[in-house]
Formats: C-alpha cells, structure tokens, sequence
C-alpha cells in the first residue's frame, strides 16, 4: 500500500530528472559504468543508484540485477 502511495510522486521527481531521496539534479550525479551502448548508471550523492537511458531521455531506478553488474565489471577491472 505505501508503494502505492510513493510511487507517484517518485514518478514526478524522475521526469523533471531529480533525485528521489534527496531531490538534487540527476545530471550532477557520478557516473559509475556503462550497461550498454545506450544505457550508462549513475549514483546520486545520497548514494541512490540511476540507470540512464540515452535514446528516451530518462532516468530510472537501478535494479539489484543492474548493480550486480556493474559492480562485476567494476571487479574485472573493465
């Protein structure tokens, strides 16, 4: 039920590409890796992690799946 309730407003903050926690621009944010050609994530100073998508323009949480593998390729020293 509270999901339900945040996720809205989460919404909102990600399409003017400001921070869900802490509300600071997404485009200050440091850029840990690329996922892809296309894709590349970012981690904001309140240490959220962001994936950016280059061809839609938006900004989207990072799943467990995405930071795994960051920090995998982070390990390979890739």
């Amino acid at each position: 039920m509270f999901k339900r309730i945040i996720k809205p407003f989460q919404e909102v903050l990600l399409e003017r590409k400001l921070c869900v926690g802490c509300t600071s621009p997404l485009e200050k944010c440091r850029k840990i890796g690329d996922l892809s050609e296309n894709r590349k994530m970012l981690e904001c100073k309140c240490k959220r992690r962001f994936v950016f998508d280059k061809e839609s323009n938006l900004y989207q949480r990072a799943t467990f799946a995405e930071e795994q593998q960051i920090l995998r390729d982070i390990e390979k020293g890739k």
